[in-house]
């Protein structure tokens, strides 16, 4: 080995660093460096410097951007792909120190001293030496599992503890820092050193790698067995003639959407769910979502209503029956049944019943509902904040479902019942939404005929819907809300207005709960002022009904 200073032309390489004694395959493309090799190929001794740049970005390095230590090589073959590219094989004959550059132009040229490989001995070098083969053959075997014995052999041949540990690193392709740290260690026991943490490094990601390739692998398996234990199945089936249950169950649902009298853009919509769903698999998420979905399609009263009984005299009569006094409001509802006995197809009106608790708002509903001859169905709003409840969710959200509005579509099973919306006074509002602004189009009898409900996402006509909202106060309901109802007020009842309504409803049904006749138990006029005028200070009749039943319990 010449301890002589050398001048030699430079070649930078951007992603990786040649050991001495090992041979490296190159592919030179930038101007420097190729004038570089070309110099190096007109002398004799075909000799230039391997060096790593400190930053692979830079295209035109400085000996600023070059490492301090290279590798002095010899050029063993070259071939010219194209006019402006070389590919070498270069083998590496000694490490060096870049002294001084010499030239920068056309190629860079720099001053080198030869720096010796260590050559220390010891028993640390020799334990060294032990783990580091013991580490290179489990991640070996690990990484190339296919690899030639030849090359564990190779390795296990090697007696010099720094060749191995230069071999390593080319094998296992190292950050370009950490080889040339290796390729600067002033000892053996510094370069086994190491070795051993870049390779203990990469024994830990190949094990990482290895168990999730093989918990892939492993599902992959358990999947392709239950595919092919389907076929079997399925080929079983069709030899014996029956169907397996999910192109059964297609098979009912396109039967039912062929029966089903949809609307043409509703069915469209429903057809092409169905060929999707025919396209997934059983197992997917996306099939039961589907399948839900067509279910609820297929459940709605789309042209399906109810007939109303026009007959005024029977609607009044079941008015009174019902109810004592309340004048205004049954002549409304009577008003708007002759107006559909002489146009069937007016709007229905949307009714707010104001007035006190107890005072028979609810009742009068289904009151309404019974002399019409309709479905009835009734919704709390009280204390509502989430406008997806009306409304309904997204059908990308896990577990969505349609709003209340259109559930209660399908439990009444027509598209025309009279639908309460109770307490709507008490409406709330945070983050999720405004419930009273979702109502506005609910309410809106030139808007509902397309209400969109967010899971159906299809246009459905709720404009035959007879609304009835019923408050305490009209206090707290949003102006735009108010002006789209007709609010009938029901006013606290007298004490004569109580009395009579106590003779008529009230005694005759406690009297039934408490499973007494008539002449069992007698309940007089002077009874039932003395509980009124003494234990009931209400505008409405809750307070005297429990203090009649309390009476009957008696």
């Amino acid at each position: 080995m010449s301890e002589a200073y050398k001048s030699l032309p430079v070649l930078p390489l951007k992603n990786s660093v040649l050991f001495p004694h090992l041979v490296m395959p190159l592919s030179v493309g930038r101007p420097a460096s190729v004038a570089a090799v070309e110099a190096a190929l007109s002398t004799e001794e075909k000799e230039l410097v391997i060096v790593a740049q400190r930053d692979s970005s830079v295209e035109t390095p400085t000996l600023a951007d070059l490492y301090t230590v290279g590798v002095r090589a010899v050029i063993k073959r070259r071939t010219r792909p194209t006019e402006d590219t070389m590919e070498l094989i270069a083998l590496g004959v000694e490490r060096v120190n870049l002294v001084r550059l010499e030239s920068a132009e056309p190629y860079m040229r720099v001053l080198v001293q030869p720096l010796p490989l260590p050559t220390d001995t010891g028993p640390e070098v020799e334990a060294l030496h032990h783990e580091v083969m013991e580490l290179a053959s489990k991640a070996i075997a690990m990484a190339q599992p296919q690899a030639p014995q030849e090359l564990s052999r190779l390795l296990m041949a090697t007696d010099d503890p720094l060749r191995l540990a230069y071999m390593l690193a080319s094998m296992f392709s190292l950050e370009v820092s950490k080889e040339q740290a290796l390729l600067e260690a002033q000892t053996r026991a510094d370069a086994l050193r190491l070795t051993h943490s870049y390779l203990a490094h990469e024994l830990q990601v190949l094990e990482l790698r290895n168990k999730i390739a093989s918990a892939a692998q492993t599902e992959i398996g358990k999947e392709q067995r239950e595919y092919f234990l389907r076929q079997q199945l399925r080929a079983i089936q069709q030899e014996l003639g029956e169907k397996n249950p999910e192109q059964a169950e297609i098979e009912l649902l396109r039967e039912r959407l062929e029966k089903a009298d949809l609307p043409d853009d509703v069915r469209k919509e429903a057809q092409r769910e169905l060929s999707r769903l025919e396209r997934l698999p059983s197992s997917s998420p996306e099939f039961h979502v589907t399948r839900t979905y067509l279910d609820f399609v297929l459940e709605l009263p789309w042209r399906i209503s109810t007939e109303d009984q026009l007959d005024i005299a029977r609607a009044r009569q079941i008015l009174d029956e019902d109810h004592y006094d309340l004048k205004e409001v049954k002549e409304r509802i009577l008003e708007h049944l002759a107006v559909l006995k002489l146009n069937p197809g007016a709007k229905a009106p949307i009714l707010c019943f104001v007035g006190p608790p107890g005072t028979g708002k609810t009742s009068l509903g289904q009151s309404i509902a019974r002399a019409l001859g309709r479905k009835f169905e009734r919704m709390s709003l009280g204390g509502m904040h989430d406008e997806a409840e009306l409304r309904g969710h997204r059908r990308t959200y896990i577990g969505a479902m349609p709003g209340r509005i259109i559930q209660a579509l399908r439990r009444a099973g027509a598209n025309n019942p009279v639908i309460m919306l109770d307490e709507v006074d008490k409406l709330g509002r945070d983050f999720r939404g405004d419930p009273a602004s979702a109502l506005l189009e609910v309410l809106d009898p030139e808007q509902n005929k397309t209400f969109r409900d967010n899971y159906l996402d299809l246009p459905f006509d709720i404009s035959k819907v007879f609304f009835i909202t019923t408050a305490n106060t009209l206090e707290t309901i949003p102006r735009p809300l108010l002006d789209r109802t007709e609010v009938l007020r029901l006013p606290g009842y007298s004490e004569e207005e109580k009395l009579e309504i106590a003779r008529k409803y009230l005694i005759p049904r406690q009297l039934k709960e408490t499973g007494l006749t008539a002449e069992q138990c007698v309940i007089g006029d002077d009874v039932v002022r003395r509980i009124i005028s003494g234990y009931t200070r209400e505008a409405g009749l809750r307070q005297l009904e429990r203090g009649i039943g309390r009476v009957a319990r008696k």
